[in-house]
């Protein structure tokens, strides 16, 4: 487990049984007739977590069960903290980039640049770039797992910006894409492109801005908004052996593609390896390396570069 989803589980827990306990020894201090503990403190245990603790606390002891703020506030509590604090479980894992992702972020080759922006997306920086490409990571990944494959396409010229979303899921902010346009003016073509959700998070920026987006690239991904109007080149990469990607949707969204829309297919690819994060659960088993799929994706990047 990451050391984020330990700090979690074990704050979840710490604040469930000291509701739980606390809700216990206030029923036996009333029962005495000793000091007890204010009702604010008792919800406020409900409402810092420990909803649960809380809930059972006053069935189990039978409780504050004939006040009614109670009855209304420790269950809506309850449903509070199941949904942050599963959430904040969910997304506290995550795919990690290793390190050879992490040292191209601190150390780029080939005359890169890398440059940290507003909001912190990084911006792999070449000279004189004139085409462009905001990328939006897959789902629960690392953004810097990314960083080989776009430093890679910076060394052939083509600036690249990595959108680091929040929660490490591209759809919690779409709109990266216009403040990446924005801080780099003298870019004359900009392509937008995303990894599985990251696709989707592209395509919806682009469906709403067609006029600012040049041409699309789509990873093991495809669109949920509908992209027929763009003018632009479009094409759509994946690997023959990649089993994450859902191939009946992946085939249902080339309705929502440009007509000239292209497919390549990578033999021997698979869902992870355009990124540095490892193996991906419930994936195929590439015959080919990382550095290759890593190789081939940016040779077609490049090449949809130069064509614009």
């Amino acid at each position: 487990m990451d050391v984020e989803t330990i700090a979690i589980a074990l704050y979840l827990a710490v604040a469930n049984v000291a509701a739980f306990v606390c809700y216990g020894v206030d029923k036996r201090r009333a029962e005495r007739g000793e000091w007890r503990i204010p009702e604010r403190t008792l919800l406020t245990l409900a409402f810092l977590g420990g909803g649960l603790g809380a809930f059972l606390g006053m069935h189990v002891f039978h409780h504050k069960t004939r006040k009614l703020r109670f009855r209304l506030l420790v269950p809506l509590a309850l449903v509070l903290s199941v949904v942050v604090g599963g959430s904040a479980l969910y997304f506290s894992v995550y795919y990690h980039a290793d390190a050879a992702a992490l040292e191209a972020v601190e150390t780029p080759e080939g005359g890169v640049e890398v440059r940290a922006m507003g909001g912190g997306d990084l911006a792999f920086v070449p000279q004189d770039a004139r085409v462009g490409m905001v990328f939006y990571p897959g789902a629960k990944v690392q953004p810097e797992a990314y960083a080989p494959m776009l430093e890679a396409c910076a060394t052939r010229g083509v600036l690249c910006v990595l959108v680091c979303p929040p929660l490490n899921f591209a759809l919690t902010d779409v709109s990266a894409a216009q403040g990446a346009m924005d801080e780099f003016p003298q870019v004359e073509r900009w392509i937008l492109a995303g990894h599985s959700l990251g696709g989707v998070a592209a395509a919806q920026y682009a469906s709403e801005h067609l006029a600012d987006v040049d041409a699309m690239v789509f990873l093991a991904s495809y669109p949920a908004s509908d992209l027929t109007s763009l003018a632009g080149p479009t094409l759509s990469i994946v690997g023959s052996d990649d089993e994450v990607l859902n191939r009946g949707a992946y085939a249902d969204a080339w309705a929502k593609l440009p007509a000239g829309a292209q497919e390549l297919v990578i033999e021997g690819g698979n869902h992870a390896y355009y990124g540095n994060y490892g193996e991906q659960a419930g994936d195929g088993a590439a015959t080919i390396t990382r550095e290759e799929q890593q190789a081939q994706t940016v040779e077609a990047i490049v090449a949809l570069a130069e064509r614009l």
